[in-house]
């Protein structure tokens, strides 16, 4: 059973409306990750990488069912059924990419330029794998069968007789790398989760600022201060005389001549065991040795960035459910019954595959959302203050007449002159405007 003209319309209106949506959200995610270095972080540049093979699959969806009206031999079939066969798997393994530098930062404590060095192995292994399946498709045709790529409702790619290779070579890797993507969320999920307490202390405290404060409560537990009198000929020298200070230290000798009214004391300062405190409302802090503090101090930071990094990463494994999900039960359902088309299925698989770029976009704007707001704010600025200034102002770009001598023209020097002092002053006004 076929579907109807007015069904494959809606087909293809959803096809190149997704499409256009994504083209314009990936081009956004390229523009300001090339306008500012901003904008690239561990997570970002992969987004970055990721972005160009949506660009990719988007330029081949855009199509639509052009290729299959164009026949199952034309160029434009062949090479939609190429770029999709690509492009479009390269996606879940850009995530899969993103789970493996999440578990690299928790577990082999890895730095950003250290995952900056496995980029280009990422590349190779997110656009060099799904390629050689794809460019093989050209090759392969028999006389029952007939090519691989061809009508597949939606678009040009894998034709109906060859629907086996389409979960064998396409949606059978693709879920076995998201099931991969899903074991590391979990074991880092578990590792958070044994590890929340100490984490969320840092953090706390990083937050607040009672860094300090808890060092302070640690030295109270592990610091006993004990005193005693001082013998009464310790307040003098060999000589009998009062111990001098430093010359012109006039804040010691006031302190130095009114303690000799108070008896002397000697003070011990020792390590000892807990010492009974008053309740204190700052939360418990469990700090280590200040020798190994610093250190803690900076795995704490970086445990929270990488929980930031983990928490990103796993918006865009939902991202790659909410895409695969509905195309797979549709090929699985194209599978089992290849006599029928699902009108509902078809649809949603159109809605979803093409928008990739956009779900990335839409997270990729979360992670960067303060980068952009100054991004823009800054070029916003600058663009107001060039609207500011006067039509009838001349820029400083004329030339200097210069005389038969060889001296320039006094008329043009202190025309020039004042032309600088009334880009100055105006420039001053400006800037004490915008500060009100």
């Amino acid at each position: 059973m076929s579907l109807s003209d007015s069904a494959l319309s809606a087909i293809m209106v959803a096809e190149r409306t997704t499409s256009i949506l994504s083209l314009v959200t990936t081009s956004f995610v390229i523009g300001t990750f090339l306008c500012s270095r901003s904008f690239r972080k561990p997570i970002t540049r992969l987004v970055f990488y990721a972005s160009w093979g949506n660009v990719m699959t988007n330029a081949a969806t855009l199509v639509s069912r052009s290729g299959v009206l164009a026949g199952q031999y034309s160029a434009l079939c062949l090479f939609q059924g190429f770029f999709i066969q690509w492009f479009m798997p390269a996606d879940a393994l850009w995530t899969f990419a993103m789970a493996c530098n999440v578990y690299l930062t928790f577990f082999r404590k890895y730095d950003a330029s250290r995952l900056r060095s496995l980029e280009w192995k990422y590349a190779i292994m997110c656009y060099g794998v799904p390629f050689i399946p794809s460019f093989v498709y050209f090759f392969i045709k028999t006389d029952s069968k007939g090519p691989i790529y061809g009508s597949a409702v939606l678009w040009c790619w894998v034709s109906a007789p060859w629907d086996v290779l389409r979960i064998a070579v396409f949606y059978g890797p693709t879920w076995f790398i998201i099931f991969l993507t899903f074991t590391i969320y979990i074991r880092v999920g578990l590792h958070i989760y044994r590890n929340r307490r100490l984490l969320q202390n840092f953090s706390s405290a990083d937050q607040r600022g009672t860094i300090d404060s808890a060092f302070e409560i640690h030295a109270s537990k592990v610091v006993r201060i004990t005193s005693e009198t001082a013998h009464a000929n310790s307040s003098k020298n060999a000589t009998g005389q009062a111990p001098s200070h430093g010359h012109g230290d006039l804040e010691s000798e006031r302190i130095s001549g009114a303690a000799e009214n108070y008896a002397r004391y000697s003070v011990t300062v020792e390590r000892g065991d807990s010492i009974p405190m008053a309740p204190i409302h700052a939360q418990d802090v469990s700090v280590p040795p200040a020798s190994a503090a610093g250190q803690n101090a900076r795995n704490a930071l970086n445990s929270a960035a990488a929980r930031a990094y983990c928490k990103y990463a796993v918006l865009y494994f939902i991202a790659l459910l909410v895409t695969w999900v509905p195309s797979t039960i549709n090929r699985v359902y194209s599978l089992a019954r290849p006599e029928s088309v699902n009108f509902g299925l078809e649809l949603a698989s159109a809605i979803v595959l093409p928008l990739q770029g956009f779900w990335n976009s839409i997270i990729y704007l979360a992670i960067s959302w303060s980068l952009v707001t100054k991004f823009f704010r800054r070029d916003g600025s600058r663009r107001s203050y060039t609207a500011r200034l006067p039509l009838n102002f001349r820029q400083i770009s004329r030339k200097h007449v210069k005389k038969p001598s060889g001296l320039t023209s006094v008329g043009s020097l202190n025309e020039t002159e004042s032309v600088r002092r009334f880009a100055r002053s105006h420039e001053d006004r400006s800037e004490r405007s915008e500060s009100i």
